[in-house]
């Protein structure tokens, strides 16, 4: 194999998680005790008969499989082994250390409940990170009588409860994610402040908009350094803004396997001899740009 194939293999070692779609396993009763709307804390999800699951951010399939998972919470660092009835996503079993993966698994507390906990591991990790679980319930069909509540005529199922503000949700970033915590962005009522959804804003947000900056208001002639050791790969931006400024270097200091490696882009480089790849692993750059390994 030569020098630059290679290489692509790192960079897909490092930053592509290789996820395999695999099929719904359940019985029609099993199923049935999870099909439909289900919505609370930060988490709504539907379950459909046909295996998937659509939250309000993408389409995932749902799998009816029983499991533990040993898991680290982002809040408080603690460790705990958590029992789950069916999980949502790609991949949840035999996850390669150098793969990323994030899934749901839900746990039936009773019927019409369940406790579901958000679960990431990072590309070469091993660990399990998850949110604080939430108590999500499934949802019924409004009461369309004459006692006024739910929504009369709307021929939809209903969970809104009535409430002297009228609600105008709208999307909103509520904690600013850090670089080394997530924030959170939450579905929350301009005029009252009541949230109905939230969900995780990753710490990369804050990591990209600290390194583009850094490269952006660098005076000429010096180098940024960048040893964030959340990530393992650089995305096609990072360079692009490298081009763009054209009189700064970029080193990198990293861990891999170990040891510990340093590269610098030098200003003004010439980059048409690289793979042309959405992400380059720190690997791939390594060998690129003729890093070292720091003793």
């Amino acid at each position: 194999m030569g020098r630059k194939g290679l290489l692509k293999n790192i960079i897909a070692a490092l930053c592509v998680g290789a996820f395999i779609i695999t099929p719904v396993t359940a019985s029609a009763a099993d199923k049935q005790d999870v099909l439909g709307d289900w919505t609370g804390g930060s988490l709504s999800v539907s379950f459909y008969e046909n295996g998937d699951a659509k939250d309000q951010w993408n389409t995932k399939p749902h799998r009816m499989q029983s499991g533990s998972l040993e898991v680290t919470y982002y809040s408080t660092n603690a460790t705990e082994t958590v029992d789950y009835d069916l999980w949502r996503g790609y991949q949840i079993e035999n996850v390669p250390d150098a793969n990323a993966a994030d899934a749901v698994i839900y746990k039936i507390i009773s019927p019409g409940r369940m406790k579901a906990w958000n679960v990431v591991k990072g590309a070469n990790e091993r660990v399990w990170k998850a949110y604080d679980p939430v108590i999500i319930t499934r949802a019924e069909k409004a009461d369309t009588g004459s006692n006024g509540s739910g929504r009369k005529g709307s021929g939809k199922d209903s969970v809104s409860p009535v409430s002297k503000c009228e609600h105008y949700y709208e999307w909103r970033t509520t904690t600013e994610p850090t670089e080394i915590t997530d924030g959170v962005t939450s579905y929350i009522c301009i005029s009252c402040g009541d949230i109905k959804e939230s969900q995780p804003i990753s710490a990369n947000v804050a990591i990209r908009k600290d390194l583009l900056e850094s490269i952006k208001n660098a005076e000429a002639g010096t180098t940024v350094t960048f040893d964030n050791k959340a990530w393992s790969c650089y995305p096609q931006y990072v360079l692009d803004a490298l081009k763009e400024k054209g009189n700064i270097s970029l080193k990198t200091d990293f861990i891999y396997e170990g040891n510990n490696y340093s590269f610098i882009i030098p200003s003004g480089s010439d980059y048409t001899n690289l793979e042309q790849a959405d992400f380059y692993g720190f690997m791939y750059l390594f060998g690129a740009f003729d890093g070292g390994i720091v003793e």
